[in-house]
C-alpha cells in the first residue's frame, strides 16, 4: 500500500495534488498568522488577549481570518508564487498593524479604510514616522520579501512540484486556474465591501458570530471585535441617509424661510461690521479645566486667567463629538456648522472622508470672503494629518500656514510642539501685516498628548488612580498654564494693536489621561470656550453646554454682524437645543434629552437642520449659495456711487 501511495505522489497528478493542498494549508495558515498579528498590533500585544481572541472570540475571530484569507488568495492568484505571496502578505500586515498603533499614538484614533489611501503617499509618511522609520521599513520589507523568495527556492528544490516550462498544458491550465481563482476572490471581496448594504450575509454573520458595534467609540469597536471586522465596519458609505422630503422645492421652501429669518435678525445689525474687524478662531489642542474633576487635586489653578475672562464674555462649554482625538471633526463642525452627530457612524472623519469629494466646500469661510475679509488657515504642526492641506483649499482659505511657513516656532521647555506663546506671536504679527480685515483659523499644538515629560515645573497632583496618570496629569496642567498665560499676552497684544478684534477660542477635545478615574462621559466630552472682542466692552453671558456648530453664530453676534439663512437657522435652533450628541440633545436649561423627549418646535428646527446638511454634504446643494449670502434689502445695499 505504502508502494502505491508513494508512487502516486511522485505521479504528476500526485504532485499537482500535493502542491494545491500545500498552497492551501499555507494560505490558511498565513490568514490566521495575519489576522491574529493586526489584533495584536491594535491590542499592543498582551498575552491574554491571545488567548481571549482564539477561545471567547474564536467565532469573531475565524470569520475575519476568512475575509483574511481571500486577500492572501487574490495575492497568490495574481503573483503565481507562493512564498513571494506570502512575504508580501507578511509586509501588508506588519505595515497596517504599525499605521494602526501609530495613529492611535498620535490621535487616540484606529486605523479607518480611508487612511489607507495615504499609504502611497510618502511625503505623508516621512511626516508621520521621519525619514529613517521609512527607509529601515523599507529595508525590513526588502529583507523580509529576499526570505521568502529564499524559502520559496530551498522548498522548491527539496520538494517535488509541477514543472511547467516543459509542460506547456498544465502551464495554461495553471494560469487559467489563477484567471479564474482571481475572478473569484475579487468578486468575493467586492460583496465583503458592500458591508453595509441590506441583507449582506457577512455583516449578518459577523453580528451572528457576537459582533458588537461601538459606533461613538471606534478604539472600543475594533479591541471588542478585531482590527479586521473595524475595518470593514468603517467602509465608506454616505454621510446620510437621504430625507424623505429631499427636493429641490423643499429647499427653495427653506431658503424663503431662513431668508426670512435672517431679516428679521439683521434690523438691528451692522451691515457694514466686518469693514474694520478681524475675526480669529483659536481651537486649543486638549485645552480644558481638570479642577472640573473633584476627586483629583492640582496645587494651583493652571487657568486663573481664562476663568476670570469666562466670568466677563459669552462662555461656556462645548459638547465635543469624541473623547482623547477627534481634532478635525470638531474643527469641521465650527467651520462648517455641520454636526457630526447627524451623520452616519461610519463617517468617522469629515475631513478624510467627505469634504474631498467636493469640488468645493461650504463653510464660514466663504461667508467671511463674502463679507470682504481675507482668510488664512494656521496650524502650528505638519501638513500631514486629516488632508488639511487640501480640505483648506477646498473651504476657500486665501492662505494656509503650516509649522514650516511660520515664522515663530519656540517650544517651552521639553515639549516637541510649537508653543501657544509663539503661535499667537505668529497671528499677531500677520493680522498687523495684513492690508485687510481677516478671518484667521487657529490650530495649536501645544497641549498634544503624551503630556509626561514636557515641562521642568509639573503641577503636583493628588487622587489621580495611578503613577502614570498622576504624571501626565502634573505635566498637562502645565502646559495649560503656559497656554493660559500665553492666552493673556495674545489678547494685551491685540487690545494694544489698535485693530478690532473678534477671538473665539474652545478647545476641540480632553486629553486621554481620565481613564479609570470615573470622570462622568458628559464630562469627558465637554472643553471650555469663550468669545472676546478688544472693542467694546462684553457682555457676561454664561451659556449652557454648547454644539461648536454654533459658535460662529455668537462671533457674529459679538461683531453685530448680519447673518446668512444658514446662520439664522443655526441661530434658532441654539435656542432650542444648545448642544447636539449621537444619542441625546442637550436643552436651554443643560438637561440630556433623547430625540422622543424633544419639543415640536426643537423637531422641526432639527428636521430642517438634516435636510439643509444633506443638501450641503450629499445633496444636490439646492441651497448652498442662498444658505450662505446675506439678504439684501434696501437698507443693506450699499449707497449709489456718484457719477
Amino acid at each position: 500500500m505504502s508502494e502505491v501511495v508513494t508512487r502516486w505522489l511522485r505521479s504528476p497528478g500526485g504532485v499537482l495534488a500535493v502542491t494545491l493542498l500545500g498552497t492551501l494549508l499555507v494560505t490558511v495558515l498565513v490568514a490566521f498568522a495575519g489576522n491574529l498579528a493586526l489584533d495584536l498590533f491594535h491590542r499592543n500585544a498582551e498575552p491574554p488577549e491571545v488567548a481571549r481572541r482564539l477561545t471567547v472570540e474564536r467565532e469573531l475571530f475565524f470569520l475575519s481570518s476568512t475575509v483574511f484569507w481571500l486577500v492572501v488568495v487574490l495575492v497568490v492568484a495574481v503573483l503565481g508564487r507562493l512564498w513571494l505571496s506570502v512575504g508580501v502578505v507578511v509586509v501588508l500586515t506588519g505595515l497596517i498593524g504599525f499605521a494602526d498603533q501609530r495613529k492611535q499614538e498620535l490621535v487616540m484614533e484606529p486605523l479607518y479604510p480611508s487612511d489607507l489611501t495615504l499609504g502611497a503617499d510618502l511625503s505623508f509618511l516621512s511626516q508621520m514616522v521621519g525619514a529613517g522609520v521609512l527607509v529601515a521599513a523599507a529595508l525590513g520589507a526588502l529583507l523580509v520579501l529576499a526570505c521568502a523568495v529564499l524559502v520559496g527556492r530551498f522548498l522548491g528544490r527539496h520538494f517535488p512540484r509541477p514543472r511547467l516550462r516543459t509542460r506547456p498544458r498544465l502551464a495554461w491550465g495553471f494560469l487559467a486556474g489563477r484567471v479564474v481563482l482571481a475572478v473569484a476572490t475579487v468578486s468575493s471581496l467586492l460583496y465583503v465591501m458592500q458591508f453595509h448594504t441590506p441583507g449582506n450575509s457577512v455583516r449578518a454573520a459577523y453580528e451572528a458570530s457576537g459582533a458588537h458595534w461601538r459606533p461613538w467609540n471606534q478604539s472600543k469597536n475594533y479591541t471588542d471585535n478585531g482590527l479586521v471586522a473595524g475595518l470593514l465596519y468603517n467602509l465608506p458609505m454616505p454621510a446620510m441617509p437621504r430625507p424623505h422630503r429631499y427636493s429641490e422645492a423643499t429647499m427653495q421652501r427653506l431658503v424663503e424661510k431662513y431668508s426670512a429669518a435672517a431679516a428679521k435678525i439683521n434690523k438691528h445689525r451692522d451691515t457694514w461690521a466686518f469693514e474694520d474687524v478681524n475675526v480669529v478662531a483659536v481651537l486649543s489642542e486638549s485645552f480644558s479645566d481638570p479642577t472640573r474633576f473633584k476627586r483629583v487635586q492640582l496645587a494651583e489653578d493652571p487657568i486663573p486667567f481664562t476663568r476670570e475672562l469666562m466670568g466677563r464674555t459669552t462662555s461656556g462649554n462645548v459638547l465635543t463629538s469624541k473623547y482623547g482625538g477627534g481634532t478635525a471633526n470638531t474643527e469641521f463642525e465650527v467651520l462648517t456648522g455641520m454636526s457630526t452627530s447627524q451623520f452616519r457612524p461610519q463617517m468617522t472623519t469629515p475631513y478624510q472622508m467627505l469634504v474631498p469629494q467636493h469640488s468645493d466646500f461650504p463653510s464660514a469661510v466663504r461667508f467671511f470672503e463674502s463679507r470682504g475679509l481675507t482668510t488664512t488657515a494656521m496650524h502650528s504642526y505638519t501638513s500631514a494629518l486629516y488632508r488639511r492641506p487640501l480640505v483648506y483649499d477646498l473651504m476657500g482659505f486665501d492662505e494656509v500656514v503650516f509649522e514650516d511657513e511660520m515664522s515663530h516656532r519656540a517650544a517651552v521647555d521639553n515639549s516637541p510642539f510649537i508653543s501657544d506663546k509663539a503661535t499667537f506671536q505668529e497671528v499677531v504679527s500677520r493680522l498687523r501685516a495684513a492690508e485687510k480685515p481677516t478671518f484667521m483659523n487657529v490650530v495649536t499644538m501645544q497641549n498634544h498628548y503624551p503630556a509626561a515629560g514636557k515641562y521642568a515645573d509639573p503641577i503636583p497632583s493628588t487622587g489621580m488612580p495611578s503613577k502614570a496618570g498622576e504624571r501626565n496629569l502634573e505635566h498637562f496642567a502645565r502646559g495649560l498654564r503656559h497656554s493660559d498665560l500665553a492666552m493673556e499676552e495674545f489678547l494685551r497684544s491685540l487690545r494694544a494693536s489698535g485693530e478690532k478684534t473678534v477671538v473665539v477660542f474652545y478647545g476641540d477635545h480632553l486629553p486621554p489621561i481620565w481613564g479609570g478615574t470615573g470622570m462622568s462621559r458628559r464630562m469627558k466630552h465637554e472643553t471650555p470656550f469663550f468669545v472676546y472682542t478688544n472693542f467694546k466692552k462684553p457682555e457676561p453671558e454664561q451659556r449652557p453646554t454648547t454644539s461648536p456648530v454654533f459658535l460662529m453664530n455668537h462671533v457674529l453676534q459679538a461683531a453685530n454682524a448680519p447673518v446668512s439663512p444658514y446662520y439664522a437657522l443655526l441661530e434658532k435652533l441654539e435656542r432650542e437645543m444648545p448642544a447636539m450628541a449621537h444619542d441625546h440633545y442637550t436643552s436651554p436649561q443643560n438637561e440630556n434629552l433623547p430625540w422622543i423627549y424633544l419639543p415640536t418646535p426643537a423637531r422641526r428646527l432639527l428636521n430642517d437642520y438634516r435636510l439643509v446638511m444633506y443638501d450641503l454634504a450629499e445633496g444636490k446643494s439646492f441651497s448652498e449659495r442662498a444658505m450662505f449670502k446675506v439678504p439684501e434689502s434696501p437698507e443693506t445695499r450699499p449707497p449709489l456711487l456718484p457719477d
